[in-house]
């Protein structure tokens, strides 16, 4: 038995991918404060589709799945304990964070639910797939069917990929944004001030724990590597960094 943990084997083997999926050129200008609003505005859009619509009853299939012992509650295992508490915050996060980014959105000219916002998606939000992209459809066709088919081991692994690629991106972005966070906000751009709030809010100390606490999971869970269970949880995860690095727009 490995005595590496898995998340560590996951983004070692995959580090090139990794970076990839985390720093990009969208990341670097919303950092610097320089990123156009059409491409941020849409990229609002499509990160709210996929937040509110795919993430929670992902979510929600997901805490279906935990086995909890009878009486109920009455010796539940650390590693079950924390993953109660992660899908429920993770619930009720959802809606705040997406709730707040629409506010600052609309409140700094960023209304991403203007049609401008629908420029990435197929004719402007009238082709088949409505206001959804192709990858943000795919996103949220994914989460779906792993919360339906996949293990919980596997759903714990695209929770985990999701938020430290999330955590990573912006921590990247935010290497980019000092002399920004550093400005007189009322020398900064309508845009360029809902990006300070984005970035601060997308690096907090709350989300880093989260996302730490997320690791601990996947990592207390047992997996072996090179098990036939650790095969199909670093499918998924490949398949989470596949959309991550197509999810970003195109500048």
């Amino acid at each position: 038995m490995s005595s590496q943990k898995f998340t560590q084997y996951l983004l070692e083997k995959y580090a090139a991918d990794f970076q990839k999926a985390t720093n990009h050129p969208f990341l670097e200008q919303s950092g610097n404060g320089s990123i156009d609003i059409e491409p941020l505005r849409s990229w609002l859009k499509q990160d709210y589709l996929y937040a509110y619509v795919g993430y929670p009853k992902f979510a929600s299939a997901l805490l279906s799945k935990l086995h909890f012992p009878t009486p109920f509650f009455s010796h539940p295992t650390p590693n079950l304990s924390k993953a109660f508490s992660v899908l429920s915050f993770s619930l009720a996060n959802a809606k705040r964070e997406t709730q707040f980014f629409v506010d600052t959105a609309k409140q700094h000219g960023l209304d991403v639910f203007s049609q401008e916002a629908n420029d990435g998606a197929e004719d402007g939000g009238k082709g088949l797939l409505g206001e959804y992209n192709e990858v943000t459809r795919a996103y949220v066709d994914f989460l779906q069917a792993t919360g339906a088919l996949g293990s919980v081991e596997e759903g714990f692994v695209v929770i985990w990929t999701m938020e430290i690629a999330y955590l990573t991106a912006w921590q990247y972005a935010k290497t980019y944004h000092k002399e920004l966070a550093a400005a007189d906000p009322a020398s900064l751009t309508q845009t360029q001030q809902a990006l300070v709030k984005f970035v601060d809010n997308w690096t907090c100390d709350e989300f880093v724990e989260f996302v730490e606490g997320c690791a601990e999971i996947v990592d207390g869970a047992g997996i072996e590597i090179g098990s036939p269970l650790a095969e199909r949880c670093e499918e998924v995860f490949k398949r989470c960094i596949w959309l991550e690095q197509r999810f970003w727009p195109q500048l």
